[in-house]
Order: structure tokens, then sequence, then C-alpha cells
């Protein structure tokens, strides 16, 4: 069963080598109304995405900052619990997490272009891979 979850990064992802990538570890948070308690509360997300040298990296440093709204999806979920400031904290893991919609604030980091796609009738059969 797979996860989809959209959200805030709740801070600036950790960044790590990871052999040929470059690993960012994100925390997010999905803000919603707790009708037991009648307050608003936070359920947290993490996940880790990879991304290679080159533009796909300098797009992942530049929109991927606390505040950014995202969309991550993954293969499924595991509850996390580790120990915080104010106590024990949970966290839901998206294992195999994969990004959809990155929305940023930042005015440094322009939305990327649509990518062009040729159109069938512009194909010569030299571009066809198979």
């Amino acid at each position: 069963m797979g996860i989809t979850v959209t959200g805030k990064l709740t801070k600036t992802p950790n960044q790590f080598q990871a052999g040929e990538s470059t690993g960012f570890g994100l925390r997010i948070g999905v803000k919603f109304y707790n009708r037991e308690t009648k307050t608003n509360d936070w359920t947290n997300y993490e996940a880790v995405v990879f991304a290679r040298a080159g533009r796909q990296l300098d797009f992942y440093t530049t929109a991927l900052v606390e505040g950014s709204i995202i969309e991550i999806s993954g293969s499924g979920c595991q509850i996390k619990t580790f120990e915080g400031n104010m106590g024990p904290m949970h966290s839901i893991s998206v294992l195999d997490a994969k990004l959809g919609y990155i929305s940023t604030s930042n005015e440094s980091a322009p939305a990327p272009a649509p990518a062009k796609y040729p159109s069938p009738q512009d194909l010569k059969s030299e571009d066809i891979p198979f």
C-alpha cells in the first residue's frame, strides 16, 4: 500500500553524501484539527530523497528549504519514536520516498521551465531509442 503526503518542510533538510548522490533528510509537518483536544496539532513525517550532481542537485538545494510545500510519495510508512526536548516524539517515516510537487517562497528559486517534449510528428526514426 502506498502513501502520499503534502506538507510544509519544518526545517531545511540535512544533506549527506551517499555514493555518487546527495541525500536530503526531509521533515514535513501537516497541520490538522484535533477534535478531542479542540486544538490545532501537527503530524510529523520524515523521508529521504536523493539527487545526482548537476541540475537536479542544484534544484533540490535551492527549492528544499524551510517553509517549502512539498509532496512526497512512497511505498509505505513506518512509525518512529525518538526522545525530544519535551519527551518522546513520534514521526511517520515514508519509505522509498519520491518527490512530486515542490513550491517554495524563496524568491531566488524560480520554478523550472516546463519540459519541452517533441511532438510525434517532429521525431525522426533515429530519435526513437528502440
